[in-house]
């Protein structure tokens, strides 16, 4: 992560206003000194280092130009990356729907060993 993965800054601002939910004063994050600042982004960095190494949190880059990304919005709704020609550089993005009729045990699939990851609620 030499480079500020995004994350990285929303982790240490939703850090800074959890430390104070149960005080009436909560400083913004531009009027946090420097010294404040940089010690919630290295926390929020090594913490989403280790959520990525877990397994829990994909990486911020694509791992191969064979990878597509699979995003899920603010509402719940999925969306997956749609590769084009010429490439448009991740900006053409199709919302995924539920359209198997047919549906798999979970329990079964992690028995022969599927790993499945928590990303979102959809509505």
């Amino acid at each position: 992560m030499t480079t500020i993965d995004p994350r990285v800054r929303q982790l240490a601002q939703r850090r800074q206003d959890i430390a104070h939910e149960e005080s009436s004063i909560n400083p913004a994050w531009g009027d946090l000194t420097e010294q404040s600042q940089k010690v919630l982004l290295g926390e929020a960095a090594e913490w989403l280092r280790a959520a990525v190494e877990a397994g829990l949190a994909p990486l911020a880059g694509r791992p191969t130009d064979k990878h597509d990304a699979v995003w899920l919005d603010n509402y719940g709704q999925l969306w997956g990356e749609y590769q084009t020609s010429p490439p448009s550089h991740g900006d053409a993005i199709l919302r995924l729907v539920w359209a198997s009729e047919q549906c798999s045990s979970k329990e079964e699939l992690e028995e022969e060993g599927t790993e499945f990851r928590l990303i979102g609620w959809s509505e």
